[in-house]
């Protein structure tokens, strides 16, 4: 398991999610964004009125129950706003990130 850094245009979040995710952040993220949200019969909750609404957190959700059942991830701290790498605190400063 490995810290990653996630967002929704709003404060930053900290969660523990196991290392293939983290290994590969973006790819799991686009597709999440890019396939799943939008053709997936399980994402119909997140259709709202013609557009697609969701943050961070449903991305956590979606990994616990459609990914990785075995190892699940979770959240662990909000970092704050963050508007460039210097906000990032030191021990997070080697994570992967994802703004959504």
């Amino acid at each position: 398991m490995k810290y990653v850094l996630l967002s929704a245009d709003s404060e930053t979040s900290v969660y523990l999610v196991p290392d293939e995710v983290a290994n590969n952040l973006r790819k799991y993220c686009m597709y999440f964004c890019n396939t799943w949200l939008k053709e997936s019969p399980n994402a119909k909750k997140y259709h709202v009125d013609g557009g697609i609404c969701y943050t961070e957190e449903d991305f956590i959700e979606y990994l616990n129950t459609w990914t990785s059942q075995k190892e699940q991830s979770t959240f662990v701290e909000s970092i704050g706003w963050i508007n460039s790498k210097k906000d990032i605190p030191k021990k997070y400063n080697a994570c992967p990130i994802f703004n959504f």
